[in-house]
Order: structure tokens, then C-alpha cells, then sequence
């Protein structure tokens, strides 16, 4: 019998797209959280003044999420492209 041989792709793109994920989903839950903890406080107190503050800066990281997929997206391409055109072994060319 033959066995089957499965050429390894050039990028690994499951490790990116699960972070992405992971990423998203914990802000998520971070955020819901965030807000309950501030919905049930009293006004001023310390829970309430830490938990907006907390939400706030989450919202702030929610508006940079894109450029942050954006640039994982880049450095994936950028590192095909130095996969496909990079000599690898050090060595200058003669030509």
C-alpha cells in the first residue's frame, strides 16, 4: 500500500484565526461583565467608577480591533512573501 503524503502549506493560517477568535470572544465576555458589575452598582462608588472606567477602555480596544486583524492579516502575507521570494540560506547571489 501506499501511503499518502500531505505537503505541509506554507503559512499556518489556525493559529491566527483561533487567537482572532479567542480574542473577540473575551472581550465580549469582558465587556457584558463589565457593564452588569456597572448597571448594579450605586452611582460613584468605587465598583461603579471601576467598572466604567474598565468598560470604556474596552470600547477603546473594540474601535483597534480591525487595524489588529489587519495586521496579522499583513504580517501573513508580508512572510509569503519572504517564504516565496527569500534564497534561505543565506548566501548572496552570483548572477
Amino acid at each position: 500500500m501506499q501511503e499518502l503524503e500531505f505537503k505541509k502549506s506554507a503559512v499556518d493560517l489556525t493559529d491566527l484565526a483561533l487567537g482572532i477568535v479567542v480574542l473577540g470572544i473575551t472581550v465580549s465576555v469582558g465587556a457584558t461583565i463589565l457593564i452588569n458589575v456597572r448597571d448594579t452598582s450605586t452611582v460613584n462608588s468605587t465598583p461603579w467608577n471601576l467598572s466604567d472606567k474598565a468598560a470604556t477602555g474596552i470600547a477603546e480596544y473594540g474601535n483597534w480591533f480591525k487595524i489588529i486583524v489587519i495586521v496579522g492579516v499583513a504580517a501573513v502575507v508580508l512572510s509569503l512573501i519572504f517564504m516565496a521570494f527569500g534564497r534561505g540560506s543565506g548566501q548572496v547571489s552570483t548572477y
